[in-house]
Formats: structure tokens, sequence, C-alpha cells
């Protein structure tokens, strides 16, 4: 089945979709809108199609109020009909979806056979390094776990040209089982956003979410103040 989770949280849900479908039946199953399906017709690579139908199938899965997903200038994607904030994640064969009525949901995927060693020093801190370390048998799962965790909270906070290495900050727990949680922080030059995440290692692949309150940027679909 390709609803590999769907997973109910208060005033929101988590799906994941394991994409094994062709573009034909991922079409049947998106629902699309008239819009979506001249915006499809020009998506000529073949993995980013079926990433992007999958997206919609997922969705159309999850809840049918939810309407087209709209992107704004940077890229962030909001909801047409605004009863959710939405974040997206995709990685080799999965979509994922964090919806949210109320907070600013940010969700990051990956596969659990990715190997990020050589890159971890780009996004790493030399103290998150040491932290992803301590525990030679779970280093590569802890390093997935704190990429994943930036990923979301990038997705989450207001601002762009964010370092990953020294403008997000990742404490993970001294051990790492298949679900936890941990928290993370985005550092700015006039403020700090925590940001308590949570994770689920299934069936090959590591979710890393969470949220926070909404704010006052307008590219955000907020439903309510706070």
């Amino acid at each position: 089945m390709p609803l590999q989770l769907h997973k109910h949280i208060e005033n929101g849900e988590i799906g994941l979709w394991k994409i094994s479908e062709e573009p034909e039946e991922l079409l049947l199953l998106a629902n699309l809108s008239s819009a979506d399906k001249i915006t499809c017709s020009g998506i000529t690579t073949l993995h980013r199609k079926k990433e992007w139908l999958a997206t919609r199938a997922l969705l159309n899965e999850m809840t049918l109020l939810a309407g087209p997903i709209n992107y704004y200038e940077d890229g962030r994607p909001y909801l047409e009909q605004g009863k959710y904030n939405i974040s997206i994640s995709h990685t080799k064969g999965f979509a994922a979806i964090f919806l949210h009525e109320t907070l600013i949901p940010g969700i990051d995927i990956e596969l659990t056979s990715r190997l990020v060693g050589k890159v971890a020093s780009r996004f790493l801190s030399p103290e998150e390094f040491e932290m992803c370390h301590a525990i030679p048998e779970l280093t590569t799962k802890r390093v997935l776990l704190v990429w994943c965790a930036k990923e979301a909270i990038f997705k989450i906070v207001p601002f762009t040209n964010i370092e990953f290495s020294t403008d997000i900050k990742i404490t993970l727990n001294d051990t790492t089982d298949n679900f936890g949680s941990f928290p993370g922080v985005y550092v700015g030059p006039l403020e700090q956003i925590p940001v308590e995440l949570e994770y689920l290692d299934k069936n090959g692949v590591i979710l890393v979410w969470g949220c926070i309150k909404p704010g006052q940027d307008a590219r955000y679909n907020f439903i309510n103040s706070f």
C-alpha cells in the first residue's frame, strides 16, 4: 500500500507515501485541479513528476479540505483553501506531508541507507560532529537525524540565508531509538527560536518534524493568531 504512515497529532497530521506507482496511476489518485493538470503536463523529468504527483495523491488521501498546493516566492508551500499550514518533503521513492491547523509545521525525510558522512562537516558544528560520533554504531543515523532536523527547522522559520552549521543547533539524546524527541534552536542575529522536534524511523525512512507558533510573516498562510 502506498500510504506508509498516517499519524494524527493534536490539531495536525503527518503522512508518508511510498512512490511505487507510475505517473498515470498517480494522476488518478491525485485528483488534480485544471490548473494543476497544466502544471503537471509541464514537468518533463520522470522522478520529479512522480514526486509532484505523489505529494498531491498523499494530500488527497489525508484530507479533502486542503485545496491545491501553491508556493510562495521563496518556494515554501501553502494551501489555497487555508484550513491547514503545510510542510512537504521528498527523498528517493518517498514523499511526506505535515499538516497543522494552527502552527507552522516543518518536516524532512531521508533514507536510512543514505551515506552523508562526506558532507557532514558542511552542516554540523564541531559540537554536533562530536555528538554524532559519540556512539560509533549509530553515527550514520545520528548524522541523518541532525540533517533532517535542520532541514525541518529551515522550513519552519521565516528567514533565508541560513548557515546550517552555525545558525541551527541540534542536541540529540544519549540514546537513539526508532522514535523520540529532541530540542533544536534557530540562532538568528536578533532572536532565537526554539523548536521541539520529534522523529520516527519507519520502513527505512527517517522522519523528523516540529512546529512553532506563527508570527507576522506575510509569506505564511496563518489560520489563527496567538
